[in-house]
């Protein structure tokens, strides 16, 4: 068994029970007890008296036991993350000692055979299999260079960026009353579209506004008011945010002067008019360990794309429907 099919039966076991006891204050245990020295690879760590890989035909025979060795218990347990305190590690063995001894009750009862469990056991394997997969692939991704950082630090400044940003939200479209009749599919799309035309207008507005030094709360309380929004409007001030913070679309922000207004950016909701404060680039040595996790992130999902996309599934429409 591989160490990353082992450590998935690492997690499935620790994640299988009851919620781990609170663990005592003070500094994790995170290395074997002093008296853990004296035992020798060779020396039995593990015997389960009643289980064997083979269970003789006599189920009482007193040779039927099953023997884990230290070198064998820590070559298994290799796949745990080294700072895993000893009492995580005790429970990985006290749940594959009963997972053992369940295993071996239902091979007694038969369970082991048939169509149904061998078709549960295919699916199980390729579970196994994809989890394997995918922590061989983070252990790729994870293995990020400082130049790798420091080009993508470079070749990305707007992420990088800092300002004081000031907001106003112009909702995209009005939230009209029902009508008192039922319209038609034609009358409602033609009710939505002029609503959404008062809006852009609107929008268009109060960016023109905006520049001319208006007052972003009082635009705001206005644009929603126009809009017969019932909730309350937004605060328009955002605070210090940075440039990795807002949605891609938006980054454009972070080109902007101190002092300069956004043109109309959409959003889920309507549209988005920004006023930058002050302004400062990060410094690499603040956002190191921020570009690393992204970089974890696109090299991993890069190579799990290409692994899907490597491949064509089509599906029968008649036994699945569309």
């Amino acid at each position: 068994m591989t160490k990353y099919a082992l450590f998935c039966l690492f997690l499935v076991t620790l994640a299988g029970g009851q919620t781990p006891p609170a663990q005592p204050s003070g500094p994790p245990v995170d290395s074997p007890p002093a008296s853990a020295a004296s035992v020798t690879p060779d020396t039995p760590v593990i015997t389960i008296n009643g289980v064997c890989d083979h269970p003789p035909a006599d189920k009482l025979a007193s040779s039927c036991k099953k023997v884990i060795t230290r070198a064998q218990f820590e070559l298994m347990i290799q796949a745990v993350p080294s700072n895993t305190p000893v009492s995580a590690r005790r429970q990985f063995a006290s749940k594959y000692v009963s997972a053992l001894v369940l295993d071996q009750k239902a091979r007694e009862m038969g369970l082991g055979q048939g169509a149904e469990f061998e078709g549960k056991m295919q699916i199980a394997r390729t579970q196994v299999l994809a989890q394997v997969l995918n922590l061989m692939v983070y252990d790729h991704a994870i293995q990020v260079s400082d130049q790798q950082i420091e080009d993508y630090y470079h070749q990305n400044p707007a992420l990088y960026m800092e300002a004081d940003l000031t907001k106003i939200l112009v909702p995209g479209i009005q939230q009209l009353p029902a009508p008192k009749e039922k319209l038609s599919e034609a009358e409602e799309l033609k009710r939505n579209q002029e609503s959404e035309k008062i809006m852009k207008a609107e929008a268009e507005k109060v960016r023109e506004r905006a520049i001319a030094g208006e007052d972003f709360g009082k635009m705001q309380t206005e644009a929603f008011q126009l809009a017969l929004v019932k909730d309350d409007p937004p605060s328009t001030s955002m605070g210090k945010v940075r440039g990795e913070n807002l949605p891609p679309e938006h980054l454009s922000v972070m080109d902007l002067k101190t002092g300069e207004i956004s043109p109309l950016l959409l959003d889920k909701a309507g549209y988005d008019i920004y006023k930058v404060g002050e302004k400062r680039a990060l410094p690499l040595a603040d956002v190191r360990e921020d570009i690393r996790r992204t970089l974890v992130e696109v090299h991993r999902k890069a190579e799990t794309d290409a692994i899907l996309n490597a491949t064509k599934t089509t599906y029968d429409e008649n036994y699945f429907g569309k």
